[in-house]
């Protein structure tokens, strides 16, 4: 004999399934805890401040590994000249020749910090929300 459920546990199913599913789509809507977007919104100029920021910060990173080339370069020359190991290149295509060191390349990274400059001020400002406006006026 087969087991049937009953009818009030059935409903019970059906009512426990339904709340379930208005609080899931409801919690979507409504979260008390998340702040307003009208409350702080962000400014363009704090944004363009910040994405400056974030230029010098790259610029400042290009500058040292400038540096850090240049400085490899000139140590690299320096332990060859001082090598006393004789290196005919002419019997050893492999014997390592010292190379002119090119300097650090400031321009490049001045280069790149007023193109992402440039970037930072292109950049669409978010739209101002209604309520702001009726303040503004």
């Amino acid at each position: 004999m087969p087991i049937r459920p009953e009818r009030s546990t059935i409903q019970g199913f059906s009512i426990i399934a339904l709340t379930t599913a208005l609080l899931l789509l409801a919690g979507c809507q409504f979260n008390p805890l998340k702040p307003k977007s009208d409350d702080a919104p962000a400014t363009s100029t704090a944004l363009e401040s910040a994405c400056a920021t974030d230029c010098d910060m790259a610029r400042t990173q290009c500058e040292e590994r400038q540096r850090l080339r240049e400085q490899l370069c000139q140590e690299q020359t320096t332990r060859l000249q001082n090598d006393t190991t004789p290196c005919n290149t002419t019997t050893n295509p492999l014997c390592p020749k010292p190379t002119a060191c090119l300097g650090e390349d400031m321009g490049l990274c001045g280069v790149q910090h007023a193109e992402c400059l440039t970037r930072c001020a292109d950049t669409p400002a978010p739209a101002p929300t209604p309520a702001k406006d009726r303040a503004e006026s």
